[in-house]
């Protein structure tokens, strides 16, 4: 084991290093997503295999040279590194907190009715016990059909036992780059942490590319809303209140679910064109919000080539109008509901400039409250397992369905 530990220090100190920056280079952007988010997310284990690395080694001391005692002290930078980006992961409670504050108000926990306050006391889940995703809560029901295509159903999770009122909803719309993701393997975290607060937890299927074209996706999203309201209250829903929430591919669809609200509705809501497709609120994470990149944001690494082949099947020229519904940026509109919007700074695959643009648009032309919050050393994808910022998103993210869901009732 010695021998090993020059080896092994170096091999780890790589993917630190690489995990911590973001390059853009089209060759390389998936390998640093996967690296970055194992690593970033998981930074307290591997710092205790750096740390069990070292004690067995220590067990062959007779055989140590000087290359074993280099590969002890870059053991030891490793361990200080991993433990340096588990405590920016841990500290990112206050980074919400502070984007609350902006977006909300100083005072927005007293905004929060006193019913839906003491939702908020729940206990956190254990980061060291990150794919503890199980919960034996909520009913479910699976495979619902909610219209009429193949992939056109749902995963519904409701808290045991009855209510006194109607519940709130959230619908949860999976990612996967527009072409692939299914309904129950995305946003467990934050169902678990909405049904023990007394919330209904919609998760859906809906039509991929290449097979499909967009507006296909969204279409299908907007069906699932339309089926929330006409039957949720069957399962003890409010129809009235719903959120929408989702991670890149979601969180560009659950952004235009917002956005596109009974607009466009011969090319969004073909069939139901008089349903309202209405939502109260939306939680996009890590999404893409420009198709058109009219800010230049990925000048070096342009996702047109993708999007015309594979999501919109058409170029810009051809359909310039699908391609701007397309782009949350260019929808956002005086009417836009409550927004809150995550995002990774070193994220490879949705870029946080574009992110960046879009809250700022959101915050100059709508009435509503927009909360934005950039957490640093944060890849893609980080709150599908639990880990501490994972949990501090989570615990974020229900803030806010309490206030806006608080502002509701009021109402």
């Amino acid at each position: 084991m010695a021998e090993s530990l020059f080896c092994l220090s170096i091999t780890y100190l790589l993917l630190i290093l690489f995990a911590k920056r973001r390059t853009r280079c089209k060759f390389t952007l998936v390998i640093q997503f996967f690296i970055g988010w194992i690593i970033l997310e998981l930074a307290a284990f591997h710092a205790a295999i750096s740390a069990g690395t070292i004690l067995m080694a220590v067990g062959d001391a007779g055989d140590w040279q000087w290359h074993s005692y280099l590969g002890l002290v870059i053991s030891l930078i490793n361990i200080w590194l991993l433990k340096d980006i588990h405590y920016k992961a841990a500290a990112s409670k206050h980074v919400f907190k502070e984007a609350l504050e902006t977006g909300l108000g100083d005072n927005f926990k007293k905004d929060i009715i006193e019913e839906r306050a003491s939702k908020l006391s729940a206990e956190s889940p254990s980061w060291y016990k990150p794919f503890s995703l199980k919960n034996d809560q909520y009913e479910h029901f699976s495979n619902v059909v909610y219209g009429p295509n193949d992939r056109n159903t749902l995963d519904l999770y409701k808290p045991k036992g009855g209510a006194y009122k109607p519940r709130p909803v959230i619908l949860q719309i999976h990612g996967g780059g527009w072409m692939l993701g299914y309904s129950e393997r995305q946003g467990l975290p934050l169902r678990n942490k909405l049904i023990e607060a007394g919330w209904i937890f919609v998760s859906i299927n809906y039509r991929l590319s290449p097979k499909d074209a967009f507006p296909a996706h969204l279409i299908d999203c907007k069906q699932a809303v339309r089926w929330i309201k006409e039957n949720i209250s069957e399962y003890g829903g409010d129809p009235d209140f719903i959120l929408a929430t989702g991670g890149s591919a979601g969180g560009h669809l659950c952004s235009l679910v917002g956005l596109t609200a009974n607009q466009h509705t011969d090319i969004l809501q073909p069939g139901f064109e008089d349903a309202d497709t209405s939502v109260k609120g939306c939680l996009p994470m890590y999404g893409v919000f420009d198709f058109l990149d009219r800010n230049k944001t990925r000048e070096d690494m342009p996702m047109k080539d993708f999007l015309a082949d594979k999501v919109m099947q058409c170029q810009p020229e051809d359909k310039p109008e699908l391609w701007e519904i397309a782009s949350p940026l260019a929808q956002v509109n005086d009417q836009a509901p409550p927004f809150m919007i995550t995002h990774g700074q070193l994220d490879t695959l949705a870029f946080v400039e574009e992110a960046q643009y879009f809250a700022k648009a959101i915050r100059q032309q709508s009435k509503q409250a927009c909360v934005y919050t950039e957490l640093e050393e944060t890849q893609h994808a980080f709150e599908i397992f639990y880990s501490p910022r994972c949990i501090h998103t989570v615990n974020a993210m229900h803030i806010f369905c309490e206030w806006v869901y608080s502002d509701y009732l009021k109402e």
